[in-house]
């Protein structure tokens, strides 16, 4: 599914609060599809593992560069990334952007200095180590609604660029399953046979 040949450890986040979500079927129907490749897969199911999402003082003591260590639930989940030779996120489309608790994962652990740095010159520069990313959602609405309304755009610019560009990441791809509240399973499939294709 969507992988070169020099991956051999995936991990998958997922952020949905419902075990029996659309995004943990299509993370476990991933992860399944990727173990068939030979690919060590770890699942960050940041709801299970009650990931706390909000800044709190030590984050934005680091955010400040005053150089304090980073609190022991961060360093765990850059660990993650850093043993990851592909990144996967499964979600659901909230507000026409990610989940508050995916968004509080990118604001405590893409922390300056480790997913980017302030060249000398004072050019923000991504520091994360160049892997593809396949951001998997799923949204109520068609892609006509996404279009009309610029919420396309709006996730390809806050997202696609602004996250992951920002830290230095080229190879990334958004696949949004559009209907997903009224999805067949043929058409489940259907939207990962199309991933397998890509």
């Amino acid at each position: 599914m969507f992988v070169k040949n020099d991956v051999k450890n995936a991990l998958i986040v997922t952020a949905h609060p419902v075990a029996s979500s659309l995004s943990h079927s299509l993370s476990a129907r991933i992860a399944r599809r990727l173990r068939e490749k030979d690919i060590q897969v770890e699942i960050a199911d940041l709801h299970a593992e009650s990931f706390a999402p909000a800044m709190v003082g030590p984050d934005l003591d680091v955010y400040h560069g005053d150089g304090s260590a980073l609190p022991a639930d961060i360093l765990r989940e850059q660990a993650r990334v850093e043993r990851a030779d592909m990144l996967v996120f499964v979600f659901p489309v909230y507000w026409w952007s990610v989940p508050g608790l995916l968004k509080g994962w990118f604001d405590r652990v893409l922390t300056l200095n480790w997913a980017y740095k302030v060249a000398e010159d004072g050019r923000i520069v991504g520091n994360l180590r160049d892997v593809p990313v396949r951001l998997i959602a799923t949204a109520g609405t068609d892609p006509e609604g996404f279009d009309k309304h610029g919420y396309s755009q709006a996730i390809q610019t806050q997202i696609v660029e602004g996250v992951f560009g920002f830290c230095g990441l080229k190879d990334v791809r958004l696949d949004i399953l559009y209907q997903a509240d009224t999805a067949t399973p043929e058409q489940v499939d259907d939207f990962l046979n199309i991933l397998d294709a890509l």
